[in-house]
Formats: C-alpha cells, sequence, structure tokens
C-alpha cells in the first residue's frame, strides 16, 4: 500500500469520524426529542469516537458529558453546578466526579 493511499484513507477516516461526532453531539443538545437513555449511548459514543481517532468534541455538548460515568449530566436532576473563583464547578451526582472549567 503506498504512501498516498494510506493518508488519503486516514484522512476520511479522520472526517467520518468528526462528521459522527457532530451528529451525536446534536442528539445530546437535543434533551425534547431524545430520551435520557439515548443520550447516555450518545455521549458513550462520542468518548470512544474521540479515543480512538484522537478526534476532540468541539461542541457545546462536552459540557454535559460526564467522562468518568460515560453518562449525560441532566443540569438540576443528577448533576450539580457551582460558581466559585471565577471557575465553574460541576459535580456529577452519580459518581461523584468533579469538572472544573474557567469562566
Amino acid at each position: 500500500m503506498s504512501s498516498r493511499r494510506r493518508s488519503k484513507e486516514s484522512f476520511l477516516r479522520r472526517n467520518r469520524s468528526l462528521s459522527a461526532i457532530s451528529d451525536l453531539s446534536e442528539i445530546i443538545l437535543s434533551p425534547e426529542s431524545h430520551s435520557h437513555r439515548i443520550r447516555d449511548v450518545a455521549a458513550r459514543d462520542i468518548l470512544r469516537l474521540s479515543k480512538r481517532h484522537g478526534s476532540k468534541n468541539e461542541s457545546n455538548s462536552r459540557i454535559f458529558i460526564c467522562r468518568s460515568c460515560e453518562s449525560v449530566m441532566r443540569f438540576g436532576t443528577d448533576s450539580r453546578v457551582r460558581i466559585r473563583n471565577k471557575s465553574v464547578i460541576t459535580t456529577c451526582q452519580r459518581c461523584d466526579n468533579k469538572k472544573r472549567r474557567l469562566i
């Protein structure tokens, strides 16, 4: 297999993974049209795709995903959000994982 063909295949593979991640993040960001179970599966698949292909989730849906238990955090029901010292602290109440990010 030539190097040109190999690089083209990896380029196409990376583009397919990015489009799949964007489709799955749309599912996560629309809670009114998808059940919580489907959104959990989409979050798990996003994490697996990003680990396998080395592509990042640039969407706002990454705020809603707990990387520890691989589920969607619903603010107010199974997660807690606090603002302290110019940072937002999000706590998943399923696994007690804390995520800090600057404002």
